[in-house]
């Protein structure tokens, strides 16, 4: 359409629009372009292209879309500037010998590395797991679930599957990060949180703000909470994640038993850049990724509910992983193939995400020159899909694919957690959180889908919302959810 390009499609159901795309080139997987607004989108499914795009970090530059981001978060002008400022010797700004930032990086690279190092595995990551499976165990009491029960009866209740991920995943997001604080500030910080990850995507594809963005009411409410955090008055705290540590020393100078995060404070002070915003980064980065943990932790029970053999088999060899009395969430991941397993393959049918970088220089991939100014989507859910690779029956879901070929988690066309420089240093994190939460679900309580208001009709399997573009695991459709009948397990003995 002129002026609105395939705008309006992609909007309405990006999926659809990009199946169009394959279809228009015989399904070949060649690189075809589409046109969102005033940007030129090239469209990269085949296998040995995406894994060269991902091999070019220098003509195919995430930066680009990095600044396009801060800019529709709120960054502009001089602070937009400062962001990617990076010191000079005799500078005002420059930390010369600091332990945090010894390569005087800018902003933007400080903040990308202080969460890197949080997530990546080790001691502060495994701080962050604990923390975030002590609030699982907290929320998953059973007189705690009013928040997911759709009706109690006795000593069973019908919940729903959906609402359950949700709250759940994000509540124990929200404390290993920031420990009971939030809460106190806003109470409804867990409802705030999931209402902006239903619509993130709004903003992070430029979704104009004259046609109304459900997003920004959210966005702007969790900014306010954030900046009174920050300004709380230092005190001990006891906080999961050291990324968000605020124990400041008394000069921003004094670089001696500084956390990473107080680097990050300091910095922001002497640039004169408003330190929310890299409390904002950080923060709906990492709940960006957890609205992945609850859409994935869904799917992954619902294929369990609706199939008797995987869920006791599922529920086996999780069982396990409590033989100490308490949840041992290292062996649970390295010794549960049959969950690991279905975790994969429900990765690869719900991926959603769109890896994006900016096309800097002309850069040829498979004979096709790519213009400057214009930027590359790398779709995960075309590449999950392509029948050269996966076969036949794609659009199945087997249970035991990633078990009886193992070599398909390295598979250039299998890219849940991205690819390249921003390749997810959370996805160990996140699979050790969805694990403990199945495991804690399946340890706790017996589960069985429900007949919901006494029917005798059976669920059906619920449908992927593929209508809107997607920042990684896609949800289902709203009005398909599964209730659950939940009771109690009893002890052994």
């Amino acid at each position: 359409m002129p002026f609105f390009g395939h705008s309006l499609a992609f909007f309405s159901n990006s999926d659809a629009l990009l199946e169009r795309g394959l279809d228009y080139t015989g399904r070949t997987h060649e690189i075809y372009a589409i046109k969102v607004w005033r940007q030129k989108l090239y469209i990269i499914t085949a296998p040995e292209d995406v894994a060269a795009a991902f091999r070019n970090n220098t003509s195919l530059n995430f930066d680009g879309h990095l600044n396009e981001l801060l800019v529709n978060f709120g960054f502009k002008g001089e602070a937009l500037r400062l962001a990617w400022y990076e010191a000079k010797p005799g500078e005002s700004c420059y930390l010369p010998d600091d332990l945090i930032t010894p390569r005087q990086k800018s902003l933007n690279r400080l903040t990308e590395e202080v969460y890197r190092q949080q997530l990546l595995p080790g001691e502060k990551m495994d701080i962050m797991c604990r923390v975030f499976i002590n609030a699982l165990d907290h929320t998953l009491q059973w007189n705690r679930l009013d928040f997911c029960t759709l009706r109690h009866d006795g000593d069973k209740k019908q919940v729903s599957l959906r609402a359950l991920c949700r709250h759940t995943m994000v509540d124990a997001a929200t404390r290993s990060m920031f420990g009971s604080h939030l809460h106190a500030i806003e109470p409804e910080i867990v409802r705030h949180m999931l209402e902006f990850n239903e619509f993130v995507w709004m903003i992070f594809f430029r979704y104009p703000d004259f046609l109304g963005s459900p997003a920004a009411a959210p966005r702007w409410k969790i900014t306010k909470v954030l900046e009174t955090f920050i300004n709380i008055p230092e005190k001990p705290r006891s906080i999961g994640a050291s990324v968000v540590h605020q124990n400041h020393s008394r000069c921003p100078r004094d670089r001696r038993n500084r956390s990473a995060q107080q680097g990050i404070r300091s910095l922001t002070d002497l640039l004169g850049v408003r330190t929310h915003v890299s409390y904002l980064r950080c923060t709906l980065t990492h709940y960006r990724a957890n609205s992945n943990e609850y859409n994935i932790s869904f799917w992954v029970l619902s294929h369990l509910l609706f199939e008797d053999t995987l869920l006791e088999l599922v529920r086996a060899e999780t069982e396990a992983a409590w033989s100490s009395g308490t949840l041992d969430v290292k062996y649970l991941c390295a010794n549960s193939p049959n969950l690991d397993a279905i975790f994969c393959e429900a990765l690869r049918l719900n991926g959603g995400a769109m890896v994006s970088r900016k096309v800097l220089a002309p850069t040829t991939i498979s004979g096709r020159v790519l213009q400057p100014g214009h930027s590359i989507i790398i779709p995960s859910r075309q590449l999950h899909k392509n029948e050269d690779v996966w076969g036949a029956d794609v659009n199945d879901f087997d249970a035991f694919r990633f078990a009886k070929k193992k070599s398909l988690a390295r598979h250039s066309s299998y890219r849940p957690f991205g690819g390249g420089v921003t390749y997810c240093p959370g996805r160990v994190l996140a699979k050790e959180e969805v694990f403990g939460f199945v495991a804690i679900i399946l340890h706790r309580y017996n589960i069985k889908l429900a007949q919901p208001g006494g029917c005798q009709k059976k669920q059906t399997f619920p449908r992927l919302d593929d209508s809107t573009p997607a920042l990684g695991i896609t949800g289902p459709v709203k009005s398909m959810d599964v209730v659950i009948e939940m009771s109690v397990t009893k002890p052994v003995g």
